[in-house]
């Protein structure tokens, strides 16, 4: 059993970077479990690549140019045997949100993993992991946009021990499967002291005992949660780092969400699991 069921794949129409993000989208999950959208935003910004004179109206124009992206979202399409496709208007963030609300439980974006400044200034891919309301996968565009991504080897689940934890490491274990991937998860210490960190790593040890991971492949960390989760990915060469989130968005970004801090800067691929 694949680990989705009605994935909800988002493209901007850039030809390798598109490839990748496809192939990687069934991986995970069977062709006609997918759906693929290419959202028209800003219109007036592609007329520069029609003669305006051969239409006679901007709605003229608008209609050939949304014709024009389904036709090549059909072409990408057809070479994953994926049947289901459209293409929408509007911002693409609030596209894909409203869009997803109603058909999908994982949805799945290209990403450059950008940080800093442009993790609140104008990132499509952070905007649409923030507030969508189902798993975000955002598959990282290598600077080799042609290479085509190999199955998972070594997913990094990332909890904070809390009731939530679980969520996020079925999910993760559900893509591991599904991959044949190896899984190893890990912990930055929350409280301070010997004795509190003592139980810390003894609430992980449960935890993965509970679904049957290695104890040698659960970690425990000290210092920031989101640095801490990179340094171990770059040594264990983790090619998908899961963690949850609670879908912040706006001011909350910039104010520290630590789900935010782990996605921008990562290497790899990074699924965002919605908890409560």
């Amino acid at each position: 059993m694949n680990a989705f069921q009605n994935v909800l794949v988002g493209l901007d129409l850039s030809g390798l970077n598109a490839r990748a993000i496809l192939a990687r989208a069934c991986q995970i999950a069977d062709s006609d479990d997918i759906e693929v959208v290419h959202i028209c935003d800003h219109l007036h910004k592609r007329h520069q690549d029609y003669g305006a004179s051969a239409f006679a109206n901007s709605e003229e124009l608008d209609k050939r140019i949304i014709a024009d992206a389904h036709s090549r979202l059909e072409d990408m399409c057809r070479n994953f045997g994926i049947t289901h496709h459209k293409v929408l208007g509007g911002k693409t963030a609030a596209a894909m949100h409203d869009y997803a609300r109603e058909h999908a439980d994982l949805v799945v974006i290209g990403s450059h993993g950008r940080h800093g400044a442009q993790t609140v200034f104008g990132s499509t891919s952070n905007a649409v992991v923030h507030g969508t309301p189902c798993d975000v996968l955002a598959v990282h565009i290598s600077d080799d946009p042609g290479k085509q991504p190999a199955s998972y080897q070594h997913i990094l689940v990332a909890v904070n021990l809390k009731a939530e934890s679980t969520r996020v490491v079925e999910h993760a274990l559900q893509i591991a499967e599904a991959s044949g991937a190896a899984l190893s998860a890990c912990h930055a210490y929350s409280g301070f002291g010997i004795d509190a960190q003592t139980q810390e790593r003894r609430e992980l040890e449960a935890l993965g005992s509970r679904h049957g991971i290695d104890p040698d492949a659960l970690h425990v960390m000290a210092g920031s949660t989101a640095d801490g989760v990179h340094d171990l990915a770059r040594t264990i060469g983790a090619d998908l780092i899961v963690v949850g989130t609670h879908g912040r968005h706006g001011l909350q970004l910039i104010k520290g969400s630590t789900a935010n801090a782990v996605l921008h800067g990562v290497q790899c691929d990074a699924l965002s699991v919605r908890v409560a």
